[in-house]
């Protein structure tokens, strides 16, 4: 009888094998295709029945660091992203189109793999696939660059719906701590945050001595001011402004230092400059900087007391209240954007880095700048409207292709870019946490910008090397990057330019148009666009279509 069974079963599976095998003849196999739900099974079985049961159960020996996590982050750029995506994602030109498919790594069926078996895979490869392995079995360094990259892979896994449903219920009853209650087990990012932009935005002149820059009696644009009068200075990388408190609120005092060219210049928000100019009173100390400041900041400004969780931009800001995180820390009970969609996650960034009003307003009788009620984790759309522009027009926050024409406007331009629509977050480049590079990037400007668009690649540029795409010598200024696709395309005092953030070449032919600043002619000063276009169409990889 079992035998029978036996002899049935194998018919079946015969007939079954014999019926795709005369479907694949018919049909045809392409690598395009989706496989079906059996392939998958069984692949993703024989996978892991060839993973040796040692190999399983070994554990990470390596200590996970920021700067070791950049490492792998680099390793996984280099050897991964062609077919797994930058954040392993799998939306690239060649994952999708092998069989079987690149695997998306953030869900649960990578994620919940051991640190072995992760290891495993990516040392040795997977047969019958295109997943290649890592250099020779025998290397110390090829199973150090590995276990760099099973750190990697582990901190760029999504949130997961417990995880979610544990956020929104701490959200609701975690309160906030500070920084410095992060700095425990967070020391080395903790050092780092502290020397940064962010970190000193605003400053106490009697805790921090050396906080104001220049010698305030040789103020010479407005009435004089004296040190007791300054409650607190924002500021100290291109100008420096001064606050002084009346009650419970701060204002503003009408001058301010130009730290790049050492000089004091007025300050005063005139009409035309900024939405809410018209609606609060011609004068500075009637100008309260709770509405216009105060919410980015700080963290958790309460527009009801006018009290703040934490001055600057502290950890909470990114990360949502702390308190249920320092007691116990779990994934589900503080927030990391980089786990989040690639949306959310640049929210937390354009929350403060962008030119916009609240979907609501006034608010209290008053008009805000900043996104009240927002926090990281909820939808910035909810609170937030960025300031919309006409095309064809200029405004004072749009030039008339819609490219940036104010300060504080990186979101508004980036929102507008291929890059923002592949899935390319903030912090993919700029790293708050704090660098040695300008911007705290997370690497020179040139470098981080090849990582992904290296010569001969996909993303472009399409020539051989650099020096034929940019038509300028390696190691000048015209070489870089940023020269052409982050023109310097608005001054907010003289000496320091706004860049642009859509990366969109912008051609001396616009500038004709629409007057907007070009990198060509913003460097070579001597020259006129007609200069400069008749340059673009002698570079015969350039279109035509793209130079007009």
């Amino acid at each position: 009888m079992n035998r029978k069974r036996v002899l049935l079963v194998l018919l079946v599976v015969v007939i079954l094998a014999a019926g795709y095998g005369t479907l694949v003849v018919r049909r045809g196999f392409s690598a395009a295709d989706q496989p079906s739900a059996v392939e998958k099974a069984m692949a993703q079985t024989v996978r892991n029945l060839g993973i040796p049961r040692s190999a399983r159960s070994m554990k990470n020996p390596l200590t996970i660091t920021p700067e070791l996590l950049q490492e792998g982050r680099d390793s996984f750029t280099n050897r991964c992203a062609g077919c797994h995506g930058k954040d392993g994602d799998g939306h690239t030109g060649i994952g999708p189109n092998l069989y079987p498919k690149a695997p998306e790594l953030r869900l649960p069926a990578t994620q919940n793999l051991t640190d072995g078996e992760i290891h495993y895979i990516i040392r040795n490869g997977v047969r019958l696939t295109g997943m290649p392995a890592l250099g020779s079995p025998r290397m110390s360094e090829d199973d150090n660059t590995a276990w760099k990259l099973v750190h990697f892979i582990r901190s760029i896994s999504l949130t997961t719906p417990q995880q979610k449903a544990e956020q929104t219920a701490t959200a609701s009853t975690a309160h906030y701590v500070g920084s410095a209650a992060c700095e425990k087990c967070h020391a080395q990012i903790y050092e780092r945050w502290k020397k940064t932009p962010m970190a000193n935005v605003v400053r106490d002149p009697r805790e921090h001595p050396d906080a104001i820059i220049p010698n305030l009696a040789t103020n010479n644009v407005s009435p004089k001011f004296t040190k007791d009068q300054v409650a607190f200075v924002y500021g100290r990388v291109w100008k420096q402004r001064y606050f002084t408190k009346i009650g419970d609120d701060y204002y503003p005092e009408p001058a301010q230092w130009d730290v790049t060219n050492k000089m004091w210049r007025p300050y005063f928000v005139a009409n035309g400059t900024d939405w809410w100019s018209t609606l609060y009173p011609p004068d500075n100390m009637k100008r309260p900087t709770g509405p216009t400041c105060d919410g980015c900041h700080s963290v958790n400004y309460d527009i009801q007391t006018k009290q703040v969780a934490e001055w600057n931009v502290g950890c909470e800001k990114c990360h949502g209240p702390g308190s249920a995180h320092v007691e116990q820390p779990t994934q589900g009970n503080i927030v990391n954007p980089a786990r989040m969609d690639y949306i959310s996650a640049n929210d937390t960034c354009i929350q403060c880095h962008s030119q916009g009003r609240p979907l609501n307003s006034p608010i209290g009788g008053k008009y805000y700048d900043w996104p009240v009620g927002f926090h990281v984790g909820l939808n910035l759309q909810d609170y937030w409207q960025l300031e919309e522009h006409n095309l064809g027009q200029t405004t004072f926050t749009h030039f008339a292709d819609g490219t940036a024409h104010k300060n504080r406007m990186q979101g508004n331009d980036f929102v507008q870019s291929v890059m923002y629509r592949r899935g390319v977050t903030c912090f993919d480049c700029h790293d708050v946490h704090g660098t040695d590079n300008y911007a705290q990037l997370r690497k020179p400007v040139n470098q981080i910008c090849l990582d992904c668009h290296g010569s001969g690649s996909r993303n472009g540029p399409r020539e051989a090397t650099l020096a034929e795409h940019t038509h300028h010598k390696d190691g000048s200024t015209g070489s870089e990057c940023v020269a052409c696709h982050m023109p310097k395309v608005e001054v907010t005092i003289p000496g320091v330019f706004v860049s642009a953030h859509t990366f969109a070449f912008i051609t001396p032919a616009i500038t004709d148009k629409y007057k907007v600043p070009n990198p060509c002619t913003s460097c070579h000063t001597d020259k006129t666009t007609a200069w400069a276009t008749d340059a673009l169409r002698h570079w015969p990889e350039r279109s035509p279509w793209r130079i007009e």
